[in-house]
């Protein structure tokens, strides 16, 4: 191979390098990135946990399942399905849940840690455990969910899961 080869292989090499390195200059010259100014779906922040919750009964006294089934709908909607006898999503459906034991609803492969809790049942004081911070009610659990440190809000969440259930239960 000839050096005067081996000098336009190089140019068009630098040539192409400067082509991509002035587009992408000149990309973010005409579409500035800017960081969005809210998320698409609001995602609660975990805060550290100081232990001074009042009793989900208490809060349950005073819960709004409307206000519950907004949050469920902006919260949980994209994962779990609320409707009688609904299809798993990505988790599992939430009707009737109260009252189940953990991990045991049929058609939903749940992690080995919330499968080793089954003997558990879920009542409204685990459920807003569970909630208030999946990963640590069970740790390695699948759900990617940081949890809702408002006790207020899970309270409305408690009650809005609580009344998914058929007129018997």
């Amino acid at each position: 191979m000839n050096t005067l080869r081996l000098n336009q292989m190089g140019a068009a090499c630098l040539v192409a390098a400067v082509a991509f390195g002035g587009s992408w200059v000149l990309g973010d010259v005409l579409v500035p990135h800017h960081a969005a100014a809210q998320t698409a779906v609001p995602m609660p922040q975990s805060t550290p946990d100081d232990g001074q919750d009042p009793p989900i009964e208490t809060l349950l006294a005073h819960a709004d399942v409307a206000k519950g089934r907004e949050l469920a709908d902006h919260q949980c909607g994209m994962c779990h399905s609320f409707a009688p006898h609904g299809p798993s999503v990505i988790g599992p459906d939430l009707f009737g849940v109260m009252g189940t034991h953990i991990g045991d609803i049929p058609g939903y492969e749940f992690s080995e840690a919330l499968s080793a809790r089954k003997k558990d049942v879920w009542t409204p004081a685990l459920l807003s455990e569970w909630i208030k911070k999946p990963d640590a009610f069970a740790p390695g659990t699948k759900m990617a969910f940081p949890g809702v440190s408002s006790p207020v809000e899970r309270a409305n969440l408690v009650a809005f899961i609580g009344s998914l259930h058929d007129g018997d239960n």
